[in-house]
């Protein structure tokens, strides 16, 4: 009689595939092995291969008087032995895990959303394109404001800031732009233009022209350049032939997109003009 019932019972679905395949578990997984990898081609592979053969370490005899120790509790006071990473208790140690943590979070975020879209719906290429073209640039913007709080290097922060945050602004239209269910919209398209080609200007009258063109710079320096400039150019590449897809799509001629965008092209100049202006006084 048991062994009736165990025949003729439906086989019950495996709980564990689902609950693996489940957005929450793979985009907890994706978050955790992209942050890991990122950091370990940085600090593995690239600095390893930029910085000067040094010495190794003597573990014994290494010692560091200028650690507080305070993380340490009652457990150690004054001069500390080795450690693999020291920290002091300061207002900048905070602010730097604040903004490491903003960081992991919102990386989170960005990719439990490509993973939900992938589940439920459809991705639009030219818009997740653009999303794995500014990682350099994030990585570095959250790497060097890190270093200006580690080391109490404030000179060039509103200069930072102000490419960070448009950025972010940037990185974020794209992202509310990735599924395809939602409709493309023209003027958050033309933002996205709007600052690839700030970017592309500020950068031609600043590091880009010195560093690159001149060949001024070390090459670390240079393919950092590099790889922004190749950022905005391609942001401003897809950005436009969206614009001009958008205006085919709906049976526009180029006179009428011009005619429909005209306003929103000349606010875009003098927003791009004003801001260029803001960043010289920077």
């Amino acid at each position: 009689m048991r062994g009736d019932l165990l025949e003729g019972a439906s086989p019950q679905p495996v709980r564990w595939r689902s609950w693996i395949k489940s957005p929450k578990v793979l985009g907890f997984a994706s978050s955790a092995l992209f942050l890991v990898l990122v950091n370990y081609l940085h600090f593995g592979v690239i600095l390893k291969t930029w910085s000067p053969q040094k010495p190794p370490v003597d573990r014994d005899s290494c010692t560091c008087s200028c650690w507080d120790t305070i993380f340490k509790g009652t457990y150690q006071m004054g001069v500390s032995g080795y450690k693999h990473m020291y920290f002091n208790i300061t207002p900048q140690a905070l602010k730097m895990w604040i903004l490491t943590v903003f960081t992991i979070l919102m990386v989170h975020e960005c990719i439990c959303s490509i993973i939900r879209i992938v589940l439920t719906s459809k991705l639009r290429l030219s818009m997740l394109l653009l999303l794995f073209a500014v990682i350099h640039s994030h990585y570095y913007s959250w790497w060097v404001l890190w270093g200006y709080y580690n080391d109490d290097f404030y000179a060039q922060w509103p200069h930072q800031m102000f490419f960070t945050l448009t950025e972010l602004v940037s990185t974020v239209l794209v992202v509310w732009q990735l599924d395809e269910a939602t409709p493309l919209s023209r003027r958050m398209t033309l933002v996205i233009a709007d600052i690839a080609l700030l970017h592309i200007l500020a950068g031609g009258i600043d590091q880009f022209v010195l560093n690159v063109i001149f060949q001024r710079g070390e090459r670390h320096q240079v393919l950092r350049d590099l790889a922004f400039m190749s950022s905005d150019i391609i942001y401003l590449i897809v950005a436009c032939a969206e614009l001009a897809r958008l205006s085919c799509g709906n049976g526009m001629t180029l006179s009428l997109l011009w005619e429909s965008l005209k306003q929103d092209l000349l606010y875009s100049a003098l927003l791009i003009s004003a801001l260029l202006v803001f960043l010289s006084f920077l």
